[in-house]
């Protein structure tokens, strides 16, 4: 059975820490994607109603499509006018708590699924219609894949690569991520993005610390 994968680009609609709940759309409707593909309202009631939060529950919550990061679990999820809305309660699990810092401190930022197609029709000018979609997991989605060697993706501008460069900066420094979220995630985020910067043709575009002072904010925030 082929999973697909959409990203979507919209945002969160609200983050609470104290809560642990997150809230917003995982895709939206009527819109033609660069895929060539529009998603009809209504497509995705069948998977919803089955294995949704009133179903068996099976729609899970993840980071990247990585199913063993799962952040937490869907508390609503349906279809409105606009699209696919959801909230979610977050784990407190260490990966939960720190998914939570990542939403809010602007690290991860997109939404993506991961979905079956059932049902689809070819319109006249080669528009790929969805009428229904298996629905497998909704996910937070960061700027790029899950180790350094991924090359960045969802980055549309430079600015937005110097606002990831800073969300990233910002949480290197304050060190409150686990251990395991600092090596595993920021860390080599951080590498990839300053990377990718050098590549550009502008190198001015941002004021890059040396290797020695990365070295040496990694030892403060691990207290070596």
């Amino acid at each position: 059975m082929l999973i697909s994968t959409k990203d979507y680009d919209g945002g969160f609609n609200d983050v609470s820490l104290k809560q642990g709940i997150v809230s917003g759309y995982l895709n939206s409707f009527g819109v033609k994607d660069s895929d060539g593909d529009i998603i009809q309202q209504g497509a995705y009631k069948k998977s919803i109603s089955e294995r949704g939060p009133q179903g068996t529950a099976r729609i899970k919550y993840l980071l990247d499509h990585d199913t063993k990061k799962a952040v937490g679990v869907f508390q609503i999820l349906k279809e409105d006018s606009f699209g696919l809305y959801y909230e979610a309660k977050i784990g407190t699990h260490t990966l939960g708590v720190d998914y939570l810092k990542m939403v809010e401190e602007k690290i991860v930022t997109e939404h993506s699924i991961g979905f079956r197609t059932v049902k689809n029709e070819q319109l006249k000018d080669g528009t790929n219609l969805i009428t229904e979609i298996n629905l497998h997991e909704g996910s937070g989605l960061q700027f790029l894949g899950a180790n350094e060697f991924t090359p960045i993706v969802g980055v549309k501008s430079e600015a937005d690569l110097v606002l990831l460069f800073e969300a990233l900066e910002k949480a290197l420094k304050n060190g409150t991520y686990t251990d395991e979220t600092f090596k595993d995630i920021i860390l080599p985020k951080y590498t990839a993005v300053e990377a990718q910067i050098k590549s550009l043709t502008k190198p001015t575009l941002v004021t890059l610390p040396t290797k020695e002072e990365i070295a040496e904010q990694f030892k403060k925030s691990f207290k070596i």
